[in-house]
């Protein structure tokens, strides 16, 4: 096992860092994936020090005097904060291991041997695996849900959207246009990505929905679409109305359109309603625990329905531990792709991966 530096040290020995690699949770996965956005240059870092801390958690703990451990830890503290210069402080404050009792990080410093002792183990989790027919057609990729049970689809902006059964949708595969359209057949549940500057569209075949950034439920009965929203705003139009008249829905409120009178009606949500109001599927996060890359990459061609041409042959022995949420796709690529010292390209609707072959 390599020994750890300054820079990677600084990870490891934080509380915070050590829970999220291990236990990652909403909060701190958003607080460390933003500190990576806003520092690219530390993200090898990062990805080192996860590594270290996945391993280094299957260690047993040893046998080693904890009085003595401690005093070395607090000499070893005195002479990192001596000799490291100043940096910029990660999300959490740098403190002393208390919770998860890193009692060979002061032995290491002496004898270069790693020994730690993690009592945590961290649940390995991959997204839901959705199983979508997909093709493409006229530049445009269509995905249409099969099965008898609800489906995610993710979209490369970040969005997510769950696809009843038997219900499709149909947008750019990169939804690189200036607005951010997505035609829809049948029911879904839609948690849509803020982008101010490309605001997001859901055609359906009778009426348009105009969103920034909200999560909303479009579903049929009797003749009448209904949507209803649970964050946010959206307004909603009839598509055949020339003017494009709108009406805003806000947070917990709904608006259903009757297909044959071409009439919007308004109402609030009872209880009952505002209980039910999720997704039939919740979308998990991108969680890997020492996991090829060249699997990482096919979850996501699962999950986007984009192809990720990367060689096994190449990337086959590149082993990474990362957890991903609430990242559009091309940041999921650059964060794995820094993890890898690898390079992409978006080509023809396809993603290729270039770099050189992990040791």
């Amino acid at each position: 096992m390599k020994h750890f530096g300054e820079d990677t040290w600084e990870f490891i020995r934080d509380d915070s860092f050590v829970q999220w690699v291990l236990r990652p949770d909403g909060a701190s996965t958003a607080r460390w994936e933003q500190w990576m956005i806003a520092h690219p240059e530390r993200v090898r870092d990062v990805e080192k020090a996860r590594d270290m801390v996945t391993a280094l958690a299957k260690v047993p703990q040893p046998a080693v005097d904890e009085a003595m451990l401690e005093e070395l830890y607090a000499g070893l503290d005195r002479h990192m904060e001596e000799e490291r210069p100043a940096v910029e402080e990660t999300p959490a404050r740098i403190r002393r291991m208390g919770r998860y009792r890193w009692w060979g990080a002061a032995a290491a410093a002496l004898t270069g041997i790693a020994l730690v002792a993690i009592y945590l183990k961290k649940d390995n989790q991959t997204p839901v695996a959705a199983t979508l027919n997909s093709h493409m057609e006229n530049e445009q990729l269509t995905r249409i849900n099969t099965s008898n049970a609800s489906q995610v689809a993710w979209l490369t902006d970040g969005s997510t959207v769950v696809l009843n059964a038997g219900a499709s949708i149909r947008h750019d595969a990169f939804l690189l246009q200036n607005k951010r359209e997505v035609f829809l057949k049948g029911e879904a549940f839609f948690d849509i990505a803020k982008d101010a500057a490309r605001p997001f569209i859901v055609y359906t075949p009778k009426v348009g929905i105009r969103v920034l950034g909200t999560s909303f439920r479009v579903s049929e009965e009797n003749g009448s679409l209904t949507v209803t929203v649970k964050t946010g705003k959206i307004a909603v139009y009839n598509l055949a109305d020339k003017k494009q008249r709108s009406y805003v829905v806000t947070p917990n409120h709904k608006i259903r359109f009757n297909t044959l009178t071409s009439a919007f009606v308004a109402d609030s949500l009872d209880n009952s309603e505002l209980a039910e109001l999720q997704p039939a599927v919740q979308p998990k996060p991108f969680v890997f625990d020492n996991t090829a890359v060249t699997d990482i990459f096919h979850a996501m061609e699962t999950a986007y329905s984009i192809k990720i041409n990367a060689s096994e042959e190449v990337f086959g022995k590149c082993m990474i531990t990362t957890t991903i949420t609430n990242e559009s796709f091309e940041n999921k690529l650059k964060i794995i792709c820094a993890a890898i010292n690898a390079s992409y390209k978006i080509s023809g609707g396809q993603v290729y991966i270039t770099g050189k072959p992990c040791s």
